[in-house]
């Protein structure tokens, strides 16, 4: 089975004018936006007056960045807080059967395999691009729904749990860097204790 036997993929829509950041409109979703594990930081994106409704994404769809070294696919989350529009050189993957859990999408998007392929057929020479009929013909395995289901579960856990263990790293280095420098300042508080 291929991607395109169970969803129709579109470019993000074009824009030609300079993103508003601070203004009105509908959030504007593009490339630096995404990342795996990681939800939408909403404050502060770029803003765009509403466009076609084709452009707007919903729980279902995923997103899949098209340029670049990071093919990284996405899927719209349940709680996204208001109408957001994908930014062309997003691809739009929307489903045309109820067969797959977009969690389990992305995730099947971002794996070893698939990344391959992308990459394989990526073009250009400093900046790669997948075009859509590469990530159309990106072979898919589809386990039935339920077990879709606890393998995306369980990769955003372990996602979760990879975070956290970094989180945890960076506060141990700084509080082992802080303890150093209070030890450091203690001695030069004394220095008679060194002449002893």
């Amino acid at each position: 089975m291929l991607l395109v036997d169970v969803a129709h993929i579109r470019s993000g829509l074009t824009v030609r004018e300079r993103l508003n950041m601070g203004g009105h409109g509908v959030l504007a979703i593009q490339m630096a936006d995404i990342s795996v594990g990681s939800a939408l930081e909403v404050r502060g994106m770029a803003r765009i007056p509403l466009p076609h409704p084709r452009y707007l994404v919903t729980r279902g769809d995923v997103l899949l960045r098209s340029r670049g070294h990071a093919t990284i696919a996405w899927a719209i989350p349940e709680d996204l807080p208001e109408p957001a529009v994908a930014v062309m050189p997003l691809f739009i993957i929307r489903p045309t059967t109820d067969t797959y859990d977009p969690d389990f999408l992305a995730w099947w998007l971002n794996q070893p395999d698939a990344q391959t392929h992308l990459r394989r057929a990526a073009q250009g020479q400093t900046i790669q691009m997948v075009a859509k009929a590469t990530l159309e013909s990106v072979p898919l395995q589809l386990p039935p729904l339920a077990q879709q289901r606890l393998i995306a579960e369980a990769a955003n856990l372990a996602a979760l749990e990879t975070q956290l263990m970094h989180r945890l790293a960076d506060c141990q280095h700084t509080l082992r860097q802080t303890q150093l420098t209070a030890a450091a300042l203690a001695g030069q508080s004394h220095p008679e204790a060194g002449s002893k």
